[in-house]
This record gives structure tokens, sequence and C-alpha cells, in this order.
């Protein structure tokens, strides 16, 4: 009597799926539980990435209406400036005439795919300076940490202004965010530079408490290379310190990119930005139109308190020196014994 294995093979992979899906929901609710703020926190960048993505496309929509503000072109001076918000300019308009929720929208496209660039960078970097002064020791971590430290003692504002000033300031037409991250290729470079030293000092301290691990001591001894040690084994275990380090870096990049534009050293003037708009001829009429200020600055402050939220919960949850920190007890009833006898 034959037996069909591949409907079986069918049902054990469903359930297989179903059981991953049901812990996944499980593990969500629990962190939710134990880290409402770290949710919320969640939430808000998610929103910003949806905005950060979806924004630069709103135009190329077919809205039924042809006055929609988000189908405004964030450069075009399109109404009356220092228009108040309302149902045709939701932000009111700046200075200029030109739509200030249009602006929002694509500076959020702008500061964001600057900030995960800079991050993506930082990572890399970090990572792999980290791993090598931690595995090698002597004089690789010799060289790796003091240069950081001379690095470190030189004025980073300086750096960014003689970048800046050599290539030129970064320029935009807008798009999608992969357009976004070429144009703004310049100031990407200026604020990556930190990310060759940055964070890498917690990789090093977490690859010296692992590397003498049995788990390490035994591929060493199966002749494993250094590369496949730290690609597959200590590379693994630091992945937490990675994953904090990220969600705490993006929030203080979007700080130091809106802080340049602010300083008239980031995206040339008329680019949409966070930073930009809350500078130059804007800054004039802050008190005669507030949305100037409350626009941007709120779309700003949510952004980097979402990260911060979100990076606090996940450090909590994934450090192993905080893993437990956070953790709600809930309080035990009393036995029914215990309450008879007390009774």
């Amino acid at each position: 009597m034959s037996v069909d294995t591949s409907a079986l093979e069918q049902q054990l992979t469903g359930a297989d799926e179903q059981g991953l899906m049901r812990r996944a929901w499980e593990g969500f609710l629990d962190f939710a539980y134990k880290k409402p703020l770290g949710i919320f926190g969640g939430a808000l960048v998610t929103m910003f990435v949806v905005v950060a993505v979806v924004g630069p496309f709103l135009g190329d929509l077919p809205w039924p209406c042809t006055e929609c503000s988000v189908a405004r072109d964030p450069k075009e001076f399109t109404g009356v400036p220092l228009d108040s918000p309302s149902s045709e300019y939701w932000f009111g308009t700046d200075a200029y005439g030109r739509d200030v929720f249009s602006r929002v929208v694509q500076g959020a496209a702008i500061s964001l795919t600057i900030a995960f660039s800079v991050t993506f960078i930082n990572v890399f970097m970090s990572s792999f300076l980290g791993l090598m002064s931690g595995w090698y020791m002597g004089w690789v971590d010799y060289v790796i940490q003091r240069s950081g430290e001379a690095f470190g003692a030189f004025p980073g504002i300086i750096g960014l202004i003689l970048i800046i000033s050599i290539f030129g300031q970064a320029q935009s037409e807008g798009g999608p965010v992969w357009q976004v991250a070429w144009d703004m290729r310049i100031l990407i470079g200026a604020l990556s530079v930190g990310a060759f030293f940055g964070g890498n000092r917690i990789i090093r301290g977490a690859v010296i408490s692992i590397k003498n691990g049995d788990f390490v001591m035994a591929a060493k001894a199966a002749g494993a290379s250094d590369f496949r040690i730290m690609t597959a084994h200590l590379w693994p275990n630091v992945v937490p310190y990675v994953i904090v380090g990220v969600s705490s870096a993006v929030g203080g990049i979007i700080i130091a990119e809106s802080s340049l534009n602010f300083l008239g050293l980031g995206v040339t003037p008329g680019t949409p930005s966070w930073g930009s708009d809350l500078s130059g001829t804007n800054r004039t009429y802050f008190m005669q139109a507030p949305w100037l200020a409350l626009a941007p600055g709120l779309a700003l402050s949510f952004t980097v308190l979402g990260f911060n939220l979100f990076g606090d919960a996940l450090r909590d949850v994934l450090d192993p020196r905080l893993r437990g920190s956070g953790r709600i007890r809930r309080k035990k009833k009393p036995s029914t014994s215990a309450s008879a006898t007390a009774g």
C-alpha cells in the first residue's frame, strides 16, 4: 500500500508555517504588553517611512480634484505667500507661496533617505572594524582604536564644513528614495565620515566577551577560517547590539542633517527639507505664520521621538545585559488555602 508523501509534506509545511505565524503574533503581543511606548514609537517610525516612500508618487495619482495639496510640486510657487492652513492648503503656504504640506512630505523622503543611508554605512563599517579589532587584538586593535580617538578629537562640524565646501552642497529634484540617495551623495558622504569609527567599540567589547566561548573554540578546532568564524559565529551574536545601535543612530543623524540645513550647509536653497524649512526666510515670519515652524518642527520631533522610543524598547529586549530589566511582573493572586487560613 503506497503512501502519498507529497500530501503529508504539505500538511507538515502548513502546520510549521501556522506555528511560526502564531509564535510571531504571540511575540508581538508580548512585546506590545511589556513595551507600549516601543509600539507607539514603532508606529510613528512606520508612518513616516511610508510617507517617505509613497510621498514622491502622490502627485502622479489620478486625484479627483486638481487643487489637492498632495499633488503640488514642493518647489513651485502655487499660492499666496503666508496663506493660513485651509482645505486647499492643508499646512498653509510659506513665505514664497509654496505648499508647506508638499514640502513636509518631500522633506520626509530626503531626511529619512539620508538617515538610513548614513546608518547603513555606519553599521557596515563599525561592524567590520569592531569584528577585526575584537578578534585579532594586538596591533590591529591598537591602530583602529587610536585612529578613532584621534578622529574624535577633531571637531566634527569643521570636517563637515570642509567636505561640503570642497564638493559643494547637495541638491535633489525629488522622486524615488534611490534617486534622492544618489542626489544627496555629497551630504551622505560628509555625514558618513564619522561612521568609520562610530559604534565599533561596542561590537569590539561583545566580540572579546564571546570569542573564547566553546562554540568558537570548536569552530577553530574544526579548522574554520577567521572569516568563517567572524561571519558565521561572531556576527550573529553581536546582531542585537547592531540593531540597538541602528535604532538609536537614525534619530541622531536626522538631527545632524537638519542642523546642517539650518546652518545653510546641507541641501541647496529651495530643496524641501525639514531643517532648511526651519531656517532662512521662513524664520522671519514664525510669529506671523506659526505653521511654518509647527509643520516641519513637529514632523522632525515625532520622527526622532519614534526612533528613540522604539530603540529603547529594542535595547531592553535584545541587549543581553538589560534583558528582563523592563519586564512587567504581574502580581500573583493569593491561593485559596492561604485566603482561607487568613480568614
